[in-house]
């Protein structure tokens, strides 16, 4: 990329959240969002680098001795996925120069031997105990749709579906 932004001298920060390895992905938990998110080997070696003093080019350098697939248009496509993601306190990265890429254009950019470093997360919503205790499995009987953890009440059985 060429010239420098202010985005070159941010230092991004990364939420506090529950975080656990397993085998190549990170697992991290938002407690104030109720959201589970997923990182593959890219995005978690970006958001543990997120420390709010780190630059965004002196994560590219980090990660680049690890990894020389690595480059600057990686670690601000990791960079805007986090955000998006929630997994970045606001304020620590200037979010409107986050360039999104889409995932074909960045292959063809860097190729194929390359897109394995391409960061990915994965989100899902997760419920408190109470939400997921308050309804019910396929089968029971039910009388609404919102009893039925499918969302789907058969009105004719009265089972959840």
């Amino acid at each position: 990329m060429n010239g420098r932004s202010s985005f070159d001298a941010s230092a991004p920060k990364r939420i506090e959240g529950l975080s656990r390895s397993l085998d190549d992905e990170l697992l991290v938990y938002d407690a104030r969002t109720h959201r589970g998110h997923c990182l593959n080997q890219t995005a978690a070696a970006v958001w543990r680098a997120c420390d709010g003093n780190t630059t965004v080019l002196e994560i590219v350098r980090r990660l680049r001795q690890q990894n020389p697939g690595i480059d600057e248009e990686i670690v601000r496509m990791a960079l805007a996925k986090l955000g998006r993601s929630g997994l970045l306190l606001e304020g620590s990265y200037s979010s409107n120069e986050l360039r999104l890429w889409s995932r074909r254009k960045a292959i063809r950019r860097i190729g194929t031997v390359a897109a394995i470093a391409l960061p990915v997360v994965t989100s899902i919503l997760v419920p408190i105990p109470a939400q997921a205790a308050s309804c019910r499995q396929l089968g029971q009987h039910c009388s609404s749709n919102a009893q039925c953890c499918s969302g789907l009440c058969l009105p004719l059985t009265q089972l959840c579906a």
